[in-house]
């Protein structure tokens, strides 16, 4: 059986690639924002390309926010085995 390290590097643990939450709450947010782009369009159709450009860039904005995320909690976790190992030995 391989350790998380040897998952890892053969490509078998993917964090961006984790799927979204299969929460209620999520999938409800998801459904009005999409009724709200529905209803954007439906009073507005010209602005339809405007808003798929919007919609890129957040997504843009998200991957950056996500990569950070992943960075501070993963600097965080090994503080925590550091601190936890040290004192271990103290």
């Amino acid at each position: 059986m391989k350790n998380v390290i040897e998952k890892f590097y053969y490509g078998e643990v993917i964090p961006c690639d984790a799927p979204p939450p299969k929460t209620e709450k999520y999938k409800e947010v998801v459904a009005n924002l999409a009724q709200t782009e529905e209803n954007i369009i439906e009073l507005f159709p010209s602005i339809k390309n405007y808003l798929d450009d919007y919609k890129d860039i957040l997504h843009q904005i998200a991957q950056l926010e996500s990569a950070a995320d992943f960075s501070r909690g993963f600097r965080l976790g090994a503080s925590f085995m550091y601190d936890i190992l040290k004192k271990g030995k103290e």
